[in-house]
């Protein structure tokens, strides 16, 4: 997606917000208006809870204070009972009859009835200002639309780098995870039909059921056909540092120059090693397990670098760390970036791709032909009679004939022979040769 596309989803991520904003913000903003509102009026109503309700008296007819209720003014009449007279005090005429509900029976007592005199008070409506909610919803919507952008870049980056057998697993556990995830919830979608809880708990399992297939094929990718076809024959130029490399140092060179393109991994059981050589009692062991991490963390600072992502491909973890190496570069089609001479023995014996900096050194060394001259400091004696021994400033070891009595002197020599070695390049040359001496 062009900047163009970008900006043009990012504008319509804002126009959606701000439209969502001013249909559902004022309604929320009234609801919990309202519900401060009755949360305040409660309170009120407890502070004014001491004083006492308006009674009302059916017989008097009349609505009285509590004032005006006094025992001498007794809103509600009541006849003295009589024990001897049934009527209370009403004379029954010879040849009548009392009748329930004639006005000779005594009338019961009625409670008093409690009349409010509040007025009901109506919620009050919040007014919100439409400009300042649309504003807010297009900054918020904006926002969000910025942030699933480059969520979505670096989706589309990982996807591209996958290897295909990942994105084969990753399609099929969740297909397999989302059918299974539906199946499993149809009994307590039944149950709980029309429920908000069986719709979330449907998309509970459903996500767990998806993440735990995709778990399950990942855990099963050196038994899976897709896992490992195309790997041996097609290159994915990742390239692999092992501990060796880390602790030399020199690859970061190679890195920042250009000379190592491609995606740069390092596993997690390297970066353990680092650290348990870095933790080792042996003082120079320990200096350089430091180095090799700090290495790697000028690495990651420059470049982008992916640590144990893949080491599922390693095979088995009590395995020898060289080969969990050779199991994972040829599983992944990568390179391997070793100084480790045995490692790159094996790996070279089943077709990986070994990258050795000292091989890269060597090769960038400048030709030395027999017969030359060149200038050499003689720093100390040799491993027989009458030789001293000088470096250039690659590190190539000069043998000096003759050099015993130049030691600490810088002279000329002639090269007398060259020997190429598994270690590098070894120079003779002979002092007496020399044409002119250096002070």
């Amino acid at each position: 997606m062009n900047h163009r596309g970008k900006l043009l989803f990012v504008i319509a991520c804002g126009i959606i917000g701000a439209i969502l904003s001013l249909s559902l913000l004022p309604g929320l903003i009234n609801l919990v208006g309202n519900k401060l509102y009755s949360i305040n009026r409660e309170i009120e109503g407890n502070e004014k809870n001491k004083k006492a309700p308006i009674t009302y008296t059916p017989d008097s007819g009349s609505i009285k204070t509590p004032d005006q209720v006094t025992p001498n003014n007794d809103p509600i009449k009541e006849t003295p009972e009589n024990p001897e007279n049934p009527t209370n005090g009403t004379e029954v005429k010879p040849g009548e009859a009392q009748t329930e509900g004639s006005d000779a029976t005594q009338k019961p007592k009625k409670p008093p009835i409690r009349v409010s005199t509040e007025e009901p008070v109506l919620d009050p409506t919040f007014p919100t200002n439409p400009f300042a909610l649309g504003l807010l919803g297009l900054i918020a919507g904006a926002a969000a639309g910025g942030f699933l952008l480059r969520k979505w870049e670096q989706f589309v980056i990982n996807w591209e780098k996958m290897p295909s057998g990942d994105k084969v697993t990753l399609m099929l556990g969740t297909f397999t995870g989302v059918v299974a995830g539906i199946l499993v919830s149809m009994p307590f979608l039944i149950t709980l039909q029309g429920r908000p809880e069986g719709t979330l708990l449907t998309i509970g399992l459903v996500i767990g059921c998806s993440a735990a297939m995709v778990y399950l094929l990942r855990s099963l990718a050196p038994y899976l056909p897709w896992e490992t076809s195309g790997s041996k024959s097609k290159r994915t130029g990742l390239k692999i540092l092992d501990t060796n490399v880390l602790i030399d140092g020199r690859v970061y060179d190679l890195i920042r120059t250009g000379f190592l393109d491609g995606d740069l991994y390092v596993p997690e059981f390297v970066l353990r090693e680092l650290q348990h050589i870095a933790d080792s009692a042996d003082g120079l062991r320990r200096q350089r397990g430091r180095r090799g991490l700090e290495v790697l963390k000028r690495i990651q600072a420059e470049f982008e670098v992916e640590i144990g992502t893949r080491d599922r491909y390693a095979g088995n973890s009590l395995e020898e760390v060289d080969d969990r190496l050779v199991k994972l570069a040829k599983a992944l089609g990568a390179d391997l970036v070793s100084n480790d001479f045995n490692l790159n023995r094996r790996a070279t014996i089943q077709e990986i791709k070994v990258l050795n900096v000292n091989d890269l050194a060597l090769a960038l060394r400048p030709n030395v032909l027999p017969g030359e001259t060149m200038e050499i400091t003689v720093i100390k004696e040799g491993n027989q009679g009458g030789q001293g021994v000088g470096y250039l400033n690659d590190g190539t070891m000069v043998v000096v004939e003759g050099g015993n009595e130049l030691i600490g002197q810088t002279t000329v020599v002639e090269v007398t022979q060259v020997i190429q070695t598994e270690r590098g390049k070894m120079i003779f040359a002979d002092a007496s040769a020399k044409t002119s001496d250096v002070k």
